[in-house]
């Protein structure tokens, strides 16, 4: 059975301390008003200096127990809030990794979520929040000393209440549209330091800084105006809450002068109405908060939705390496036409596809697709005949390797990079991948070899570097899938013939090798081409059949005849020539 993950899951038992801890700090903070009204009915009346002290001995035992109730509570919602972090974050990290598309919080923001919602919990105003309930028992007392203390305190607790829910509806709209315009922002700052070298290559600093100053000045403008609003509110609560206790003592003055109660009972009173007033005051103040801590559960909830505690997938054994696709279909939200529609074909272990078509054409989404980045509308991809969704992800990461277009790197070294930050990695096994690149001899020459850093994202690399070295990432290991989206953009001629020898070694080893490329030098070194064209698989079959097709297909369009029999020669090497195309 599958089930959904929420964010207070597996915390109930320590909410539930936290409210028996809050019940008996509510209980014991009697003790001031209790203590005040003996003062005056027992002891002042009676002069007895022993009961005196025995009411201040016990008062003092009463106040050390609140001491105890109070530190433990403080330390129980201490507790909470870092074992929401700790339990949440690893669910809220492999939410992030299943996300389909970088707008699924690919910024990280969810994890910034996780730290708001830490935040809110280890504040004072969830402490508030907890013993706002306990305001009703207070009035109830105020309720037993006279009903018109009662009746003056339930009007002013009313009024405060009435200010909550205008203070919680006078913010919602301007807190969201602060956090929408904030996220805008920061996604700006992201898109500027992703690209800082064509900013500041091609003069666009300021220009970008000034699209970020229109979105940062949204998100202050939206943020100064909840807070004003919410900051007048707390304001007006704070004089509401103060009057209320003039009120209290005013009426219970009269009531002092008639004879009806005692100036214990009205002091006592002012107590007890201050104490059930303070929390609600407090929550008002701390309202935009709440409603910030709010918005995170909402989103983390969402982003948990996609991790399930239902029972993973039984293991299978060892692919052999067959892949099929059958009636591949990719649909994404807000797009009308299918990026891909009902694509099939089939390799055998030791075969290999190169991937050709125009821009748009749907090359990379089917790349995607092989690998399970994608999920298909209808169809499958199948290894071994099992779906790819049948097998379970950390068992399937042993046997694909995968090179994206852009290669990024992790932090760390070169051989941590190779084994993808796998701490348990083999060196025998990293060389093994390295020698497969033909990326064995390039590292030995860096300073450091295998263990010489990168820099952040593979800075200090070149392209063609960092290229390669993630082709040695998607060899490392017995992969039976490898799919190599434009594997040679930024080689040179070196470099594609590495590529060249290293995809023939791996099909010989069983391994189903599928790279998207255009150049004509690589197509001639894989078994099968498929001919992608507005999502469809046009042609699928031997390459040799395939490319004739092409290039025959050109000079039947007038192409300049010299320009295709130097495609036809087998050491040609002129790309992007018989295939119009990009990035699709």
């Amino acid at each position: 059975m599958v089930k959904t993950r929420k964010v207070l899951d597996g915390q109930r038992g320590l909410i539930l301390a936290i409210f028996a801890a809050s019940f008996f700090v509510n209980l014991l903070i009697l003790t001031a008003p209790l203590y005040m009204l003996q003062l005056f009915s027992r002891v002042m009346s009676s002069g007895s200096i022993p009961t005196l002290v025995a009411l201040t001995t016990g008062a003092a035992i009463a106040l050390f127990f609140l001491f105890v109730f109070d530190t433990l509570r403080q330390r129980l919602v201490a507790r909470l809030g870092t074992r929401i972090e700790a339990r949440l974050g690893p669910n809220v990290l492999r939410g992030l990794i299943r996300a389909r598309t970088p707008e699924e919080g690919l910024d990280g923001h969810p994890v910034r979520d996780l730290a708001t919602l830490r935040g809110f919990v280890t504040s004072p105003v969830l402490i508030a929040m907890l013993d706002a309930p306990f305001a009703l028992a207070f009035l109830v007392v105020i309720y037993l000393m006279h009903p018109i203390l009662g009746l003056v305190a339930t009007v002013g607790l009313l009024v405060l209440l009435g200010l909550g829910i205008l203070s919680e509806a006078m913010g919602r709209g301007p807190t969201r549209e602060a956090d929408e315009a904030a996220e805008k922002a920061n996604a700006t700052v992201n898109e500027i330091l992703r690209n800082n070298d064509i900013v500041k290559a091609m003069g666009k600093g300021p220009a970008s800084i000034d699209r970020w100053k229109m979105q940062s000045f949204a998100a202050l403008l939206f943020g100064t105006q909840a807070t004003d609003r919410v900051a007048t509110m707390a304001s007006l609560a704070k004089a509401v809450r103060m009057a209320l206790q003039i009120a209290v003592l005013c009426a219970g003055v009269v009531l002092v002068i008639r004879g009806h109660v005692s100036p214990g009972v009205m002091i006592a009173g002012s107590i007890l109405l201050a104490r059930a007033a303070a929390p609600v005051e407090q929550s008002i103040a701390g309202w935009k908060g709440l409603m910030q801590a709010r918005g995170a559960v909402k989103r983390l909830n969402t982003l948990l939705a996609r991790v399930s505690d239902g029972d993973p997938p039984m293991e299978l054994p060892e692919p052999a390496g067959h892949l099929s696709v059958e009636n591949a279909t990719v649909i994404l939200p807000g797009i009308q036409n299918p990026l891909l529609f009902d694509v099939s074909f089939a390799l055998e272990p030791g075969q290999s596809v190169g991937i050709i078509g125009p821009s748009g054409a749907g090359k990379t989404t089917l790349a995607r697709a092989l690998v399970g980045l994608v999920d298909l509308a209808r169809g499958h991809v199948r290894l071994d005949g099992a779906a790819l969704t049948d097998w379970p992800e950390d068992q399937l990461g042993r046997y694909v390797g995968y090179l994206p277009q852009r290669v990024e790197l992790f932090e760390g070294t070169i051989a941590e990079n190779i084994a993808m930050m796998d701490p348990y990695a083999r060196p025998s096994d990293i060389v093994a991948a390295a020698k497969l690149a033909e990326v064995h001899d390039l590292i030995l020459k860096r300073p450091g070899g295998y263990n010489a850093p990168v820099g952040p994202m593979g800075s200090y690399l070149s392209a063609g570097q960092r290229q390669r070295i993630g082709l040695a990432r998607a060899f490392f290991g017995e992969r039976r899938l490898i799919v190599l989206d434009e594997p040679n953009a930024n080689l040179d001629p070196e470099g594609e013939e590495a590529l060249a020898r290293a995809v023939e070694r791996v099909t010989r080893r069983g391994a189903v090798v599928v790279i998207v490329t255009h150049r004509m030098n690589i197509l001639r070194r894989v078994s099968h081409v498929a001919l992608m064209k507005d999502g469809q698989l046009h042609r699928f079959g031997p390459s040799r059949d395939i490319l004739n097709e092409v290039l025959g297909a050109m000079g039947a369009q007038g192409a300049d005849p010299a320009k295709v029999a130097q495609l036809r020669r087998p050491g040609s090497d002129a790309p992007r020539a018989a295939i119009s195309g990009g990035k699709g």
